[in-house]
């Protein structure tokens, strides 16, 4: 692939727009595969940029019952500023709240009356493996706790969150309980992106190639345009017949990780991930079982998968993870 130009301000701007439809034309196919599915707590709606939600209102998923997910959507045209407490904690370049405490306080804003909240940082940016709390984020569940809460004050990590807590304009504890509900779902690089939405798209009985997944971020694009900022199911359902996106029926999806985790796994209807039962440092050293995990353990992991599938599964589709 040839060199490409820096872009400029402009083609920043608009990328990050792109970046934001994707994922909310993702949160529409869910929507679309938890109701042929008939999903617990599925996915009803679709919600862009919307009011009351603070600055986790790039895109909204409303479920069926709380917890709705609340994301703040962040682009990066490159890798120079990872995901830290100086990204975090640095106010605006208008001299404005920090995007931790802006979180902080749509996070107040959304559970004032107790209601239950899902919050995700989605960034292409990687975190930071030098950070004292980022570095802690669990790749499984993109949570900071329950290794973040851990040590007492005068340990790096209790005088890192007591500078997190302050820059969030929140007590310590309150910071905590922050962190249980919000996800850094992070280093989603665009072409990851493209491919987990293909695959979702797949999933959900829909064409899946890259014109098709364009052609649905163009819709979310035109409806925001428009000022349509929530998006119901009757229209999603709408949209995918008006583009012609059917192809099919929904699918049930197996996850199955030995090397490396599989991003697909928190789609998917039943996972096994046995990333760290498998000996080796790395993923292209790892060969076998690690004791005490045994060849017919993942077995049974594996056969138990047919049990796990939603109830009137026809089709399914497996994602294994690859390397290299």
């Amino acid at each position: 692939m040839p060199d490409l130009p820096a872009p400029s301000s402009t083609g920043v701007r608009i990328a990050g727009d792109r970046y934001q439809w994707l994922a909310a034309w993702q949160g529409c196919v869910a929507a679309v595969r938890d109701a042929a599915l008939r999903a617990p707590n599925p996915v009803v709606g679709v919600g862009v940029e919307v009011d009351d939600a603070g600055n986790l209102d790039d895109v909204v998923l409303y479920r069926q019952a709380p917890p709705h997910t609340y994301m703040q959507v962040k682009y990066a045209a490159d890798s120079s500023t990872p995901v830290n407490e100086e990204y975090l904690l640095k106010p605006s370049d208008r001299g404005g709240p920090s995007i931790l405490r802006k979180m902080a306080q749509a996070w107040q804003q959304l559970t004032k009356d107790g209601t239950p909240v899902d919050l995700a940082l989605l960034s292409n940016r990687s975190p930071d493996a030098e950070d004292p709390l980022v570095s802690l984020r669990d790749s499984r569940t993109q949570l900071l706790v329950p290794k973040a809460a851990q040590q007492g004050p005068k340990s790096k990590k209790g005088q890192a969150r007591t500078r997190w807590a302050d820059g969030a304009g929140l007590s310590e504890e309150m910071l905590l309980d922050l962190l249980r509900v919000l996800r850094f779902d992070l280093a989603r690089d665009v072409m990851h992106l493209h491919e987990r939405l293909q695959m979702l798209m797949f999933a959900a009985g829909l064409r899946f190639d890259e014109e098709d997944m364009h052609t649905g971020a163009d819709w979310v694009a035109r409806q925001v345009a428009d000022g349509q900022r929530r998006l119901s199911l009757a229209d999603i359902r709408e949209a995918i017949q008006a583009l012609r996106l059917a192809a099919g029926s929904s699918r049930a999806v197996v996850s199955l990780a030995t090397l490396k985790p599989d991003p697909m796994a928190e789609d998917a209807d039943y996972a096994v991930d046995w990333t760290e039962r498998f000996e080796g440092a790395s993923a292209y050293l790892k060969r076998r079982p690690l004791a005490p995990a045994t060849w017919a353990q993942l077995q049974e992991d594996i056969e138990a998968a047919p049990y796990r599938m939603p109830p009137g599964t026809t089709a399914v589709a497996v994602e294994v993870e690859r390397v290299g």
